[in-house]
């Protein structure tokens, strides 16, 4: 039970201080109080309703009980907590929260929510999620490609400048610019990649290619901001890895498979008329978990990777042929330095997924190849003698293309 405050001046100036807070101006509370009420919003109407709120806000006059359920509504705030002058706070089962919207199926009420000027939907809650968390744990595509299409939200900028952690992932909401408030959901897309992946995800399983396309489903920022074999750098994916979205790929329609066992190309960071050629970055834990899921798709999906492995191949051999008739090594003495030197031009990256030869020629012109390589990492191959065939094959194309240096008189 609670008290019911009777001091009508108290109470008022608490109701003030809901609308300073809600609302730009008194007319403003009472052109939406109006509107709330499908009550005419004519200069004589909003005239009338802020005298009488005024009234109520000096104390002159009391809340009416019609009064009740709408100024509940507009402030978020429970019959208790404004009968009381905010001395009760009670928790109410009808106010907004990011939960609360990213079950609405409703645009109205997403719109509503957007524009309220405490920028509710900007921030996490006490669990720490964001309204886009609560999309995605609810699987509402709807409320994402709303956010997307109205551009509140985008994942990228266009500008290879900002493919770093993410591809340029921002926000249009407006921030209040006090320290870093309402910096939840703006934080989230521009500091980590796992939103963008997590969409892709339902993107996935709606079998949205143009999303697909507009989040660069099958990249990561890294292959833009560090893999290029001039830098002698390679991208780090192991923060990118999205064990969900694999599971999901796997077990989707042949077209999303075929889509993500595609080849892509990368415009090179230090020279835009140069562009490296990719597979998805987790191609070989697709693999796997399409094996698991004994895919329909498996085989044409090792095929292709094979034809990739093979085609880096046979760049690697052009490319170390290269730079062994290049004639700073002609002299007899120099010939005896090239495997060595041909090593020192050939890495291969921690994980072992990507591979990169540099060679430096005498003409100041260099050439050479960064990509990524696929194998089968299960122990556990296709039991089908056609599939473990391919998967083997694929494998001894792997290791073919990591051990290169070690077999250059044969080249």
């Amino acid at each position: 039970m609670f008290k019911v405050e009777d001091n009508n001046q108290k109470i008022g100036r608490y109701l003030a201080e809901l609308i300073d807070e809600k609302y730009e101006s008194r007319r403003k509370f009472c052109k939406a109080y109006l509107e709330l009420r499908r009550e005419e919003t004519g200069e004589d109407n909003i005239a009338r309703m802020a005298n009488r709120i005024s009234q109520i806000l000096n104390g002159n006059k009391a809340i009416q009980i019609y009064d009740l359920p709408f100024f509940t509504e507009m402030f978020g705030v429970s019959c208790e907590q404004l009968l009381s002058a905010g001395e009760c706070a009670t928790p109410i089962s009808n106010r907004v929260t990011n939960y609360s919207i990213a079950c609405s199926n409703n645009p109205k009420d997403w719109q509503k929510y957007i524009e309220r000027k405490d920028n509710l939907i900007l921030n996490e809650d006490e669990y720490c999620k964001t309204i886009v968390d609560y999309a995605i744990e609810f699987k509402n595509y709807k409320l994402i490609k709303f956010l997307m299409d109205k551009k509140y939200i985008w994942f990228d900028s266009h500008d290879q400048k900002d493919y770093i952690t993410t591809f340029g992932a921002v926000s249009s909401f407006k921030r209040r610019d006090v320290s870093k408030i309402d910096w939840g959901l703006e934080g989230k897309l521009k500091e980590s990649d796992k939103l963008r992946t997590d969409i892709v995800t339902l993107a996935v399983d709606n079998k949205d290619f143009d999303t697909l396309n507009e989040l660069h489903a099958r990249e990561i920022p890294q292959l833009y901001c560090q893999a290029d074999y001039l830098s002698m750098q390679f991208p780090d994916i192991s923060d990118g890895y999205n064990e969900k979205l694999i599971k999901h790929i796997a077990s989707a329609d042949e077209d999303i498979q075929d889509y993500f066992t595609d080849t892509f190309t990368v415009q090179g960071k230090y020279n835009n008329q140069r562009a490296h050629t990719f597979l998805y970055p987790y191609t070989s834990e697709l693999l796997d978990e399409m094996i698991a899921e004994k895919s329909d798709f498996l085989e044409t999906a090792l095929k292709k990777c094979i034809k990739h492995n093979e085609s880096v191949y046979k760049r690697l051999t052009e490319l170390i042929r290269t730079l062994k008739n290049d004639e700073y090594y002609a002299p007899e003495y120099m010939k005896e330095i090239f495997p060595k030197a041909c090593k020192q031009s050939f890495e291969v990256s921690e994980d072992k997924n990507f591979v990169l030869f540099r060679a430096c020629l005498s003409n100041r012109k260099n050439d050479g190849i960064i990509t990524n390589i696929a194998r089968v990492k299960s122990k556990k191959l296709p039991q089908k003698p056609s599939l473990k065939h391919l998967a083997e094959e694929l494998n001894e194309s792997y290791e073919k293309i990591i051990t290169i240096t070690e077999h250059l008189e044969e080249l």
